[in-house]
């Protein structure tokens, strides 16, 4: 995957899921290095939506444990493996909508 800093959900729909994971992960750390220079979420949010381009594909029930896997540096492979498989029923679910 090349380095793309700002995808949109279009080009994670050509994304792999080793992509996604590394995207997934880049944003955290970016996340990471916001909240650790004192902004808040709130902050970030007002600013920018990191989440953008994954909201569109991301299931109601998978954003909140993305979000707080952001937010709290989790990275563990259960919570990772959870939000890939979210996102792989996102994606498909996002192409059968657009085929109709």
């Amino acid at each position: 995957m090349a380095k793309k800093s700002n995808p949109n959900t279009n080009d994670l729909l050509s994304f792999s899921k080793n992509d996604i994971k590394i995207y997934i992960h880049q944003l955290q750390d970016d996340l990471q290095i916001q909240l650790k220079s004192g902004k808040s979420i709130d902050d970030i949010l007002d600013l920018e939506d990191p989440f953008e381009a994954l909201e569109p594909i991301l299931p109601q029930e998978v954003y909140p444990i993305l979000v707080l896997a952001m937010i709290n540096d989790i990275r563990s492979e259960t919570v990772m493996n959870a939000i890939l498989s979210g996102l792989d029923r996102g994606m498909k679910s996002f192409h059968d909508k657009k085929d109709l």
